[in-house]
C-alpha cells in the first residue's frame, strides 16, 4: 500500500525532563501523520514516532509506526498533539494510545 508522512511535530528531551538524561544529552521525538492513499474508506490515518539520540558520533533510531486508527485526519492529529506535549517515546506509544480516548 502505498502512503505518505508529514511531519506534525519536533520536540527534545533533555536534563530538565529526566534525571537519567546529562547535561550534555539531548533525545529528539519527531511526529508524523502517516495517510494510506489507496485506502478510499475505512481508517487511512495514522501516526509514526521517531526517537533519535547520539552518542559518541553515532545515532541510535527508535521507531514505531500506527497506522489505520482513524478515519479523520483531526482526530489523528490530536492524537500527535497529545503525544508531542508529553514528550511520548516510541516504547510508549501503544499504551498512550490504548488509555486515551480520542480515537473512534
Amino acid at each position: 500500500m502505498e502512503y505518505k508522512k508529514s511531519l506534525f511535530g519536533r520536540t527534545v528531551i533533555d536534563s530538565s525532563d529526566s534525571d537519567e538524561i546529562g547535561e550534555d544529552e539531548k533525545i529528539e521525538l519527531e511526529y508524523y501523520e502517516t495517510h494510506y492513499l489507496a485506502d478510499k474508506h475505512g481508517r487511512k490515518y495514522g501516526i509514526e514516532v521517531v526517537k533519535k539520540k547520539r552518542r559518541n558520533e553515532k545515532f541510535n533510531i527508535e521507531t514505531k509506526i500506527v497506522n489505520n486508527l482513524s478515519s479523520k485526519e483531526k482526530e489523528v492529529d490530536k492524537l500527535l498533539e497529545i503525544l508531542m506535549l508529553n514528550k511520548v517515546t516510541p516504547i510508549s506509544v501503544d499504551d498512550v494510545i490504548s488509555d486515551i480516548s480520542v480515537l473512534e
